[in-house]
């Protein structure tokens, strides 16, 4: 496997300067034909000759007076252009300019998108940064790029999603040193990057793929090739895989050839978002558990499955409102009927009311509901177990009482839950039990975080003490864990199910007032 790194700028070309970029003033300085856009999304071209702007090519411009648009205006591909006011007013220097302009937030500020978009030969753009007290502009790359190379006969490429153990993307502040850009994540980090091909990529002969990552030394790096017939093929970073420094505008290159590329049919394929181990909730049906507790990010409206299985935010769900990163709930607070996942309200009839006392298979449902960003991002596919569901794979399994435990995984207490056909990893321990009386309490298995990865690969599933959420007060983090069940306890909405455990007992279901912020941990059925 080789690992080489090749400067941008000299692969490139040394920069790309935007010239004439005139004051905003009532009419743009300069005004040339529009020619109509040949690339996808524009720009970087990594054709060895350098990058080029093409016609269509839009940059933000931050001046004394505000914010502007600007286009790019070449009658052919050129590494220098003349640009175009669009849209807005930037006054005078000093200025700061950001491309694209659609990643733009301030005038030092970015947002990096999950998900890029496939050139051939190219990146769709690669985002870089100005600052200059003329109204000659001088780009600079903000981020570094990650070449991957795929060879292998009869394979179509669709996807290719990189995981790595650090954000590579979210909202960036940049700051100057030197000549130099930096970035520095403020919020909305997830730590995979997804390269989609509009169509299918042959790889027979070879085929490369570029995205762009932040300046990092990555610890780790999983990289999922996702063929057009949907089998998969999962690289993780080893000894021999190379491919973790990421710099700044430099290339690393990674080459992926038929030897190294064993693609897994996608009936055979573990649901994106999912822990690879197999659960009864009947004698007739499975489910894979989420990576995470669910996590609900109110910047940008969206759900999450926390990062690792013992993630756990804590006091953060203090007082709730729209813009919180929360995940404690109160029961079906998904969202659909006004029952936003802030609510705060002490009245249990506020909540969802349920059918038949049961929330599965409506709205009110959290994965029922929503798309979950890093679980397949498709509505409907996961799931809250039911009261029934839950005691099942306490009590309803064969061997059931050797497959639970409890834990302190990476420092965080909880409870360990192993799947149906359990074989515990080479130079692992694992005391089964959930009688934390007397006994070594939650310590009774205590994993660091690589140990825990080991057990986690083998099937293991882990429930952190997340604590509970009263009204707007938030306790017994790292005490207790409360976990949402579908079903309702009561026909008067007081009260529903949900599994808890505490420093003195673990009970597969219990009841609680509706109204109690609690954890939510999801399934989905496997085929």
């Amino acid at each position: 496997m080789k690992r080489t790194l090749i400067s941008l700028f000299s692969l490139m070309g040394l920069a790309l300067a935007v010239t004439s970029c005139q004051k905003d003033e009532g009419v743009a300085q300069f005004n040339a034909a529009k020619e109509p856009c040949t690339f996808q999304d524009s720009k970087t071209v990594l054709n060895g000759e350098g990058v080029d702007w093409v016609a269509g090519d839009q940059i933000a411009i931050y001046g004394t007076a505000g914010s502007a648009i600007y286009e790019a205006q070449p009658q052919t591909p050129a590494t220098t252009a003349n640009f175009t006011r669009v849209s807005g007013n930037a006054g005078d220097a000093p200025y700061t300019a950001i491309y694209p302009a659609n990643i733009a937030l301030a005038s030092n500020s970015v947002q990096l998108p999950a998900v890029q978009n496939s050139v051939d030969g190219s990146l769709a753009f690669n985002p870089m940064f100005a600052s200059s007290t003329t109204e000659d502009l001088l780009f600079r790359n903000l981020c570094g790029v990650l070449k991957i190379t795929l060879q292998k006969e009869n394979v179509n490429v669709t996807r290719i999603d990189v995981t790595t153990d650090a954000p590579v993307n979210g909202i960036y502040n940049i700051t100057m040193s030197g000549e130099a850009p930096t970035m520095n994540l403020t919020s909305n980090g997830t730590n995979t990057a997804s390269l989609v091909c509009a169509n299918p990529q042959d790889i027979s002969n070879g085929h490369d793929f570029y995205l762009y990552l932040p300046h990092n030394t990555y610890q780790s790096m999983t990289i999922v090739v996702t063929a057009e017939d949907g089998s998969t093929c999962t690289k993780a970073t080893n000894s021999s895989f190379l491919g973790l420094n990421i710099h700044r505008s430099e290339v690393t290159e990674i080459v992926l050839n038929a030897n190294s590329l064993n693609f897994v049919p996608a009936e055979d394929v573990i649901p994106a978002g999912a822990i690879n181990g197999l659960f009864s909730i009947s004698a007739t049906q499975q489910v894979y558990f989420a990576q995470g507790n669910l996590q609900y990010v109110g910047a940008t409206s969206t759900w999450q499955f926390a990062e690792h299985q013992y993630d756990v935010l804590g006091d953060g769900n203090a007082s709730p409102n729209a813009n919180s990163t929360i995940d404690l709930f109160g029961w079906g607070a998904s969202g659909y009927d006004g029952k936003v996942p802030y609510m705060t309200s002490t009245v249990n009839t506020d909540y969802a009311f349920g059918y038949n006392r049961y929330i599965d298979g409506t709205g009110y449902d959290w994965g029922h509901a929503n798309a979950i960003v890093n679980g397949g991002n498709v509505a409907g596919q996961w799931f809250s177990l039911s009261g029934t569901q839950m005691r099942y794979i306490f009590q309803g399994r064969a061997n059931a009482d050797q497959l639970r435990g409890v834990g302190n995984i990476n420092g965080v207490p909880g409870v360990i839950l192993l799947p149906d056909n359990w074989t515990l990893p080479a130079g692992m321990s694992f005391v089964a039990g959930t009688v934390i009386r007397g006994g070594n309490g939650y310590n009774a298995n205590t994993y660091d975080a690589a140990e825990w990865a080991t057990m986690e690969a083998a099937g293991a599933v882990f429930l952190p003490a997340a604590g509970r959420r009263l009204g707007e007060m938030v306790d017994k983090v790292n005490v207790g864990g409360w976990y949402w069940h579908s079903s309702s306890n009561t026909v008067d909405n007081a009260s529903a199910h949900y599994f808890d455990f505490r420093s003195n007992k673990v009970m597969a279901t219990n009841q609680f007032q509706k109204h109690q912020g609690c954890a939510v941990r999801l399934v989905c059925m496997a085929e």
